[in-house]
């Protein structure tokens, strides 16, 4: 899709149905620019500028406009048609249902806006004035761009206890969204759970395996770790002396035993894994689904402390286990040595603040106050830390794949990107891949390895 539709498309579609929308203002002026450094891998991102005028007088208004980049086969293979169309079913559906149930209880301590930007436009499908044909499938998602208000993008990769205990609050609302549709209307939250596509972990088939996108990725992160892993297995790297060593050297034998041939069958079993007991499945959530530094906007105060967080890209979202969101970050934009320090007050802030909106959505109900309670107690802090050690392994595959991404030099980083948005398929991926970073970033993975057997998330794997 070129620059030109997209322009044409704002130009004589998108700003007039916006102001449509808006509350009695008129069109003063616009512009659209192409933001070619802000594009994502599949994503094609405008700043749009936005001058009304209201009785009150002229407003203005910044604008992010995200449609998706690339050809059909492009789109098929990196998966955009299912992350968009889950994206824009977030912003069209999901978020709006949870502020029909909070405007129903007469909530006012908590908005949708508090977790996101607001959303002037979603739409998947045949769009008109962007789709070719009726059969030709398009995406168009306008947001709120915040960076006027004082929101922009954190530290680089690794974050500071302030940031960290800020990106819990507003996933932890997120998920308590979920736990109160469903324990109030939950005819609307099977409706917002099947509405989503599912995204597998593991290829339909033999034949689709061949350019399945986690297929690949996993592939070459597993033969990047235990390469590393061989290479190391005799030196010092390990205490033999040490129970822990021991026993993570353990934990690695046997996750290669068990996970090496197909890397992706241990992420499918843990996106799953809230199907197999009860007490899992009551922290089944409609997640975020990539929820790391990367896809949230920091607001600092004058101090420089960080006030405020949204949540942004929805495009990996899933339904399954809130650990998939909160080990993902908890690892990825944790430093080796913070990890043991700052654990155990990630996970109290999280539960707690997610505990404590749940409650408050509950009192607002027309529930008894014994029904209240015994909802309540499904969500118990000792149930989470249960529930937690069951899945938090996943952060910690998620680091295999994409700490190499994030540690690499600037060329090494831009060139991996180019080759995923263009041939993630072709040997020159693979082999940067694997050596991006070098041992420096591996050591990292390993480092992550280690929390993991020492906390006991390795041990049911």
């Amino acid at each position: 899709m070129s620059v030109d539709v997209h322009k044409s498309y704002i130009d004589k579609h998108l700003i007039p149905e916006i102001i449509n929308k808006l509350d009695n203002e008129e069109l003063i002026s616009y512009s659209a620019e192409h933001s070619s450094g802000l594009d994502g891998f599949m994503s094609a991102l405008y700043n749009i500028k936005l001058k009304t005028k209201s009785k009150k007088g002229e407003i203005d208004r910044l604008l992010i406009a995200k449609f998706m980049r690339g050809d059909v086969e492009f789109r098929v293979s990196s998966k955009s048609y299912i992350q968009f169309a889950n994206e824009i079913f977030i912003y069209s559906d999901v978020l709006p249902q949870y502020e029909v149930l909070l405007n129903e209880l007469q909530i006012t301590s908590l908005k949708i806006t508090d977790l996101v930007p607001t959303c002037y436009k979603a739409a998947f499908g045949y769009i008109e004035g962007l789709s070719s044909s009726l059969q030709d499938k398009e995406a168009a998602l306008v947001l709120e761009n915040l960076k006027p208000m004082g929101y922009g993008m954190g530290p680089r990769l690794i974050l500071d206890r302030d940031h960290l205990v800020a990106m819990c609050i507003p996933l932890a609302k997120h998920h308590a969204l979920s736990y109160a549709l469903r324990a109030l209307n939950n005819d609307q939250m099977e409706r917002l759970r099947t509405g989503l596509n599912v995204m597998s972990f593991i290829p339909n088939n033999p034949e689709e395996a061949k350019s399945h996108l986690y297929t690949i990725l996993y592939r070459l992160a597993y033969d990047r770790f235990y390469d590393f892993f061989d290479r190391i297995i005799d030196t010092n790297t390990f205490d033999r002396k040490s129970n822990k060593d021991l026993k993570l050297i353990e934990n690695l034998r046997k996750l290669r035993e068990k996970y090496f041939a197909q890397p992706t069958k241990l992420m499918e079993k843990i996106r799953l894994g809230v199907e197999e007991t009860e007490e899992d499945g009551k922290f089944a959530a409609i997640l975020h689904g990539d929820y790391n530094r990367n896809n949230v906007l920091f607001k600092y105060n004058k101090e420089g402390q960080v006030e405020d967080v949204k949540m942004i890209d929805f495009q990996e979202v899933r339904y399954g286990s809130p650990v998939l969101d909160l080990s993902f970050f908890m690892y990825f934009n944790s430093s080796a040595e913070d990890r043991y320090k700052r654990w155990p007050e990630l996970l109290n802030t999280y539960h707690t603040c997610m505990y404590e909106t749940l409650e408050m959505i509950l009192r607002a109900s027309k529930k008894s106050h014994q029904e209240i309670e015994e909802i309540l107690s499904c969500y118990t802090f000792e149930k989470f830390q249960r529930h937690f050690a069951r899945f938090a392994f996943y952060g910690v595959i998620i680091c295999m794949h994409f700490l190499p991404w994030m540690l690499c030099n600037e060329e090494e980083c831009s060139e991996l990107s180019d080759l995923f948005a263009n041939d993630f398929t072709g040997e020159r991926f693979r082999k940067l891949s694997i050596d991006a970073g070098g041992d420096a970033v591996n050591l990292e993975i390993l480092a992550a390895m280690r929390h993991a057997s020492e906390m006991g998330y390795m041990d049911d794997l």
